[in-house]
C-alpha cells in the first residue's frame, strides 16, 4: 500500500511539473486531437521501462555519472530547441479536430522522454530506492502506479488547456499553440546550460 501511495504522489506530482513532455502533450492535444495528445501521454509507459533498467544498472556499476547526464542534458536541449521551432513555424490556421492517427504523435514524445534527463534522475535517485527496497510485487506496482498517475495526470492537464483554449477565435487558438514554443526553448536552454555545468 506504501509504494502505491508513494508512487501515485511521484506520477501525480511529475504530471503537473511543467516540463517539456507535458508542453508537447499540450501541442498535439490543441494542434491535432485528444488522440494525438492521448498518445503522446503514453510516452513514459514506452521509454521508461528501458530508462529504469539502464538506471537500476547506473546505480549499481557506476559512481560517477555526471557525464552521462550531461550528455543527455545537451542532446535533448538540440532537440527541444528543434521542436520549438517546428512549433513556432506551424501554419496560422489550425484544425484541432484533425488527423486520428496519432503513431506520429508517441515517436517524437519518446523521443522527448529518452533526450530528458528528469527521467533518469528520478529512477536513479527515489525511483531506484523503492526498487531496491521491494519486494518483486512492491516492485512492480510502484512502476505501473507511478507511470500510469504520470500519463493520465499529463493528458488531463492538456485537455483542460484545450476546454480554455477552444473558446478563443480560431486565431488566438492557433497563437496560443504557437506561444507553446517559447517554454519548449526555455527548456532547452535549462537542459544546455545544466548540462555544460555539469561537465565543467
Amino acid at each position: 500500500m506504501n509504494f502505491a501511495l508513494a508512487a501515485l504522489t511521484f506520477g501525480l506530482v511529475a504530471g503537473l511539473k511543467p516540463g517539456p513532455l507535458g508542453v508537447f502533450i499540450i501541442h498535439q492535444t490543441m494542434s491535432k486531437s485528444n488522440r494525438h495528445g492521448m498518445f503522446a501521454s503514453m510516452a513514459p509507459l514506452i521509454s521508461d521501462g528501458p530508462i529504469i533498467l539502464f538506471s537500476l544498472f547506473l546505480t549499481v556499476q557506476i559512481e560517477d555519472i555526471d557525464w552521462l547526464v550531461s550528455l543527455i542534458s545537451i542532446l535533448g536541449a538540440l532537440y527541444l530547441a528543434s521542436l520549438a521551432f517546428k512549433i513556432y513555424k506551424a501554419p496560422l490556421s489550425i484544425n484541432p479536430n484533425g488527423s486520428s492517427d496519432g503513431s506520429s504523435s508517441l515517436l517524437t514524445a519518446i523521443k522527448i522522454n529518452l533526450l530528458n534527463p528528469a527521467p533518469y534522475v528520478f529512477w536513479l535517485t527515489i525511483g531506484s530506492s523503492y526498487l531496491l527496497m521491494g519486494d518483486s510485487l512492491e516492485v512492480g506496482v510502484f512502476i505501473v502506479f507511478a507511470l500510469v498517475s504520470l500519463c493520465v495526470t499529463k493528458y488531463a492537464v492538456a485537455l483542460a488547456i484545450k476546454a480554455l483554449g477552444s473558446r478563443f477565435s480560431p486565431r488566438i487558438y492557433s497563437l496560443i499553440l504557437r506561444s507553446l514554443s517559447f517554454p519548449m526553448l526555455v527548456f532547452s536552454g535549462q537542459l544546455l546550460y545544466s548540462g555544460i555545468v555539469k561537465l565543467l
